[in-house]
């Protein structure tokens, strides 16, 4: 069974941006749901308070007429205006003996029985036929010769309710309009706040795209944000210092180192022997570990050539499918290992002394670490791009090694303890020259799963 993973680690990989309208949104939502929800209970209250106040003054003026005796109690309630209320006249046993409407005669509204004076006050949903809200006062009365009476006034509050639908309705649509504006101001406020952030994010992945000495721009602001780039472009500052350095003693020893390894390689070659084969054999080991020492010292001062002043390319023509059909001739002829080939016209401009090397490097890496067969082929299928695919038959690189695999020194897991033959330096340069010649080199794998690099470079015009 697959778990889910806890809700906060999504909560956790939202941007902040989203994540302050999301706390922001339902903030609002919450309170301003709260207020439309106090304002139509309130308002309720207040409008049945009022029908109630009306339907117990009705009761008092009919009283005071029947305590008069202006009105028998059936006379009032029959002859007496009803003000849009309905009204009744309960006897002592709570027998209807009178009602404004014919149809109220069958059955009394309320079962309450206050005495003489008093009053009491009931909710009813429903007064004979009629379905409606009402609120309810009976009244306890007595007429001229002191036979006690219950009068019973029922006010309907249809008006109200639907007084307080209509204006709970429109103001939880006015919060709901009032939501989205204060949401799209809320993240246009986040977004400008963020800005300078964003900014000094960009400018960071420049510089690490580049590599180049700038710094950050410090905004005028005074705030955190400025005191951040400030911090940035001190520790930027710290980097370049301790990476020049590093580059100058790589430069300044393969410098040193060159002249040594030349000429004991030199001494070597043109030392003569004695004739025994172990000798013979130990001086050619030897001289195969110098030649590797050398090419390692060659491979770390272009390396800090690049770093020190920049590539220096020449602009020509190069028929790039000349180059991978000579390296393709190299490979056959040096090695044993089978090379496969599907080669396509595609010219490309450059320097073709560093494209050569560009493509012996992704080969040798091949060759070295494929279990099989090597198959080298191009495609043109990218309008305006050409692409030379390099794939042998061993496993892909881990997709988290993918970047790491193009550093200097590189060294994956699976190769520790074992001896490949390259210096570690040789997909480092491969990279370097692709991206002066505005194209990539990456890696990642082919359709049957073997290990893929993919040259990437832009035709000529």
């Amino acid at each position: 069974m697959q778990l889910r993973p806890p809700a906060w680690r999504g909560w956790a990989r939202w941007s902040l941006r989203r994540r302050l309208v999301s706390v922001a949104g339902i903030a609002l939502v919450g309170l301003l749901a709260a207020a439309v929800t106090l304002f139509s209970v309130a308002l309720e209250s207040i409008l049945v308070q009022s029908a109630t106040r009306a339907a117990q003054l009705q009761a008092g003026q009919i009283a005071a007429v029947v305590a008069a005796g202006e009105y028998t109690p059936t006379a009032a309630v029959t002859a007496l205006p009803a003000q849009g209320a309905v009204l009744q006249v309960l006897d002592r046993s709570g027998a209807v003996v009178a009602a404004s409407d014919p149809a109220l005669l069958a059955a009394p509204i309320t079962t309450s029985r206050p005495a003489r004076g008093a009053s009491e006050v009931a909710r009813a949903d429903q007064v004979g036929d009629e379905k409606d809200p009402y609120v309810v006062v009976a009244q306890g009365i007595a007429d001229r010769q002191g036979t006690p009476y219950t009068l019973v006034v029922a006010a309907p509050l249809g008006v109200e309710t639907r007084t307080v639908s209509s204006a709970t309705t429109l103001l939880a649509a006015g919060a709901a309009l009032l939501t989205l504006v204060l949401l799209v101001a809320v993240g246009n406020i986040v977004t400008r706040a963020l800005a300078p952030v964003e900014h000094i994010r960009g400018e960071v992945s420049q510089i690490s795209r580049t590599g180049a000495g700038a710094r950050i721009t410090v905004p005028p602001s005074g705030d955190e944000i400025a005191r951040l780039a400030e911090t940035m472009n001190g520790m930027l500052e710290r980097l370049s210092r301790s990476d020049a350095a590093a580059r100058r003693f790589v430069s300044d020893a393969s410098h040193e180192l060159r002249s040594p390894i030349a000429t004991l390689r030199t001494h070597l070659e043109t030392s003569p022997g004695d004739g025994r084969g172990h000798v013979l054999a130990e001086r050619d080991l030897a001289l195969a570990e110098v030649a590797r020492l050398q090419s390692l010292v060659e491979d770390l001062l272009t390396l800090a050539k690049a770093d020190d002043q920049g590539l220096v390319l020449r602009d020509e023509e190069v028929d790039l499918d000349d180059v991978v059909d000579a390296e393709i001739r190299r490979v056959r002829t040096v090695t044993a290992v089978p090379v496969r080939a599907h080669v396509e016209p595609a010219l490309v401009r450059g320097d073709g002394d560093r494209l050569v090397q560009v493509l012996r490097n992704v080969v040798d890496n091949a060759v070295r670490h494929t279990t099989g067969e090597v198959f080298v082929g191009m495609d043109r299928s990218e309008p305006g791009w050409v692409s030379v695919h390099v794939d042998n038959d061993g496993p892909p690189i881990p997709p988290a090694q993918r970047e790491l695999v193009f550093g200097r020194f590189a060294r994956l897991e699976s190769d520790r303890g074992r001896d490949r033959g390259g210096s570690g330096l040789g997909l480092a340069i491969a990279a370097t020259y692709t991206r002066a010649h505005g194209g990539s080199l990456t890696t990642g794998e082919d359709q049957r799963g073997r290990c893929r690099f993919t040259l990437r470079l832009p035709l000529a015009d």
